[in-house]
C-alpha cells in the first residue's frame, strides 16, 4: 500500500522557484517520498500558472 502526496507550486513574478522546489522534493525524498508524475496546468495562451508534482511512498 502507499500515501500520496501532492505539491504544487506556482508561478511567480520571476518564474518558478526551482531551487526551492529542488530543495522540498530533496527533503520528501530524505522521508521516503518519490516524485512519480507531473502536470504543468496551462491557459489558452499555453502558459503553465502552477507545477503539479504527485508523490506516493509505502505506508508503515
Amino acid at each position: 500500500m502507499f500515501e500520496h502526496k501532492v505539491l504544487k507550486y506556482k508561478l511567480g513574478w520571476k518564474g518558478f522557484d526551482y531551487p526551492g522546489m529542488e530543495q522540498e522534493l530533496n527533503e520528501l525524498g530524505s522521508q521516503g517520498w518519490e516524485a512519480v508524475g507531473t502536470l504543468a496546468p496551462s491557459t489558452g495562451n499555453g502558459q503553465a500558472l502552477e507545477v503539479v508534482v504527485i508523490m506516493k511512498r509505502a505506508r508503515g
